[in-house]
């Protein structure tokens, strides 16, 4: 999350330049103060956020980095490099940030939360369920994260079951919002070949978001597995109408 203020005007200005979408506009500004103040680690970490939305994610890990070696009794000094590092693919780094701000802070459940996520993409998901248990004790947040990611692991992992139920489990803790929740609880099903929950799911889906495409398409397969040819149809011909291509942020990868 982005600075919300601080008490020099320039770098309130920069911040809202950043939350603008202008974050170039605002390298500058936080660069000259830095070369006045240089061990700002409130700063940093903008010029970080600033860099990292205009792609220069290299420089973004310099300032991290920067923030480490000024704060490194701080957990969030490690889980901010470890976010970047795990954006440009450098899951290993990645990781060793996030053990790093967890043996500073055991009960840091965002840590767990992200370990976890790039621990997936190295295909350890036993090992990451045991990441997403621990970020479960969210006391800000509640387990909501923590479940909706087990239950994707539990689904990779092909235990139809216990993704259902981990989902289900996110469903009643957070009803509204849950179209993370309901999504992917509808693939889990379609793939369990519980095909009319499954359309129950992609149904409150796309009532509560209709430009979510990836809800159509898995509404029309699972219709298709039904025998409603009229209901796939109409559900393919929206999908291409919203362009033909699934989301990604609200894709599930598929055996």
């Amino acid at each position: 999350m982005l600075n919300s203020h601080h008490p020099n005007a320039d770098v309130s200005h920069a911040g809202g330049l950043i939350r603008s979408g202008r974050a170039a506009e605002a390298i500058p500004i936080l660069s000259a103060y830095l070369s006045q103040h240089p061990t700002d680690t409130w700063v940093l970490s903008e010029r970080a956020y600033a860099k990292k939305f205009t792609g220069d994610y290299a420089g973004a890990i310099e300032d991290r980095t920067e923030i480490v070696r000024l704060k490194p009794d701080s957990p969030h000094s490690f889980t901010g490099r470890g976010n970047v590092l795990a954006d440009v693919g450098e899951l290993r780094a990645a990781i060793k940030d996030f053990s790093s701000a967890i043996e500073l802070d055991p009960k840091l459940a965002s840590a767990y939360l992200w370990r976890g996520r790039a621990k997936v993409q190295l295909g350890e998901l036993h090992s990451a369920l045991q990441d997403f248990t621990a970020a479960m004790n969210d006391h800000q947040t509640g387990p909501g994260s923590g479940l909706i990611n087990r239950g994707k692991t539990y689904f990779l992992l092909g235990d139809f079951d216990a993704a259902i139920r981990d989902l289900t489990a996110a469903l009643e803790l957070h009803p509204f919002p849950c179209i993370h929740s309901a999504l992917y609880r509808g693939i889990a099903r379609k793939s369990a070949h519980d095909y009319e929950g499954a359309i129950a799911d992609f149904t409150l889906v796309i009532e509560k978001c209709s430009q979510i495409s990836n809800a159509y398409r898995h509404r029309a397969e699972a219709r298709r597995m039904m025998g409603d040819v009229s209901g796939a149809e109409a559900d393919r011909l929206e999908y291409e109408r919203l362009g033909g291509a699934d989301l990604p942020a609200f894709t599930l990868p598929e055996g």
